[in-house]
């Protein structure tokens, strides 16, 4: 199970949230991310009806995985944990 935890203001106390796998589908594409700022670099993200998101693997590098590089221009249906941007995939189907 993946959880996020967050500092509750003034309590000083740590709550954790279980985070739920969800299925996702869209198009994967390639572009620049976070550009002028440390970050920089070119991300693969995950383009649905409902947002684009950055595609991060379970273990992979956040800045170069040759894995997802191999999805990017197909269209695809994965089950991940969103946590802001990211979509961290623990599959993936291309359709």
């Amino acid at each position: 199970m993946i959880a996020t935890v967050s500092l509750l203001p003034n309590a000083g106390t740590v709550s954790a949230k279980p985070m739920t796998p969800k299925r996702y589908s869209g198009s994967v594409v390639k572009r620049p991310f976070g550009v002028g700022s440390k970050s920089e670099h070119d991300a693969i993200f995950l383009v649905t009806k409902d947002g684009d998101y950055v595609l991060r693997r379970q273990g992979g590098n956040a800045f170069s995985d040759p894995e997802l590089e191999k999805l990017v221009g197909k269209k695809i249906q994965c089950t991940g944990t969103l946590a802001g941007y990211t979509l961290l995939v623990t599959n993936c189907t291309v359709v």
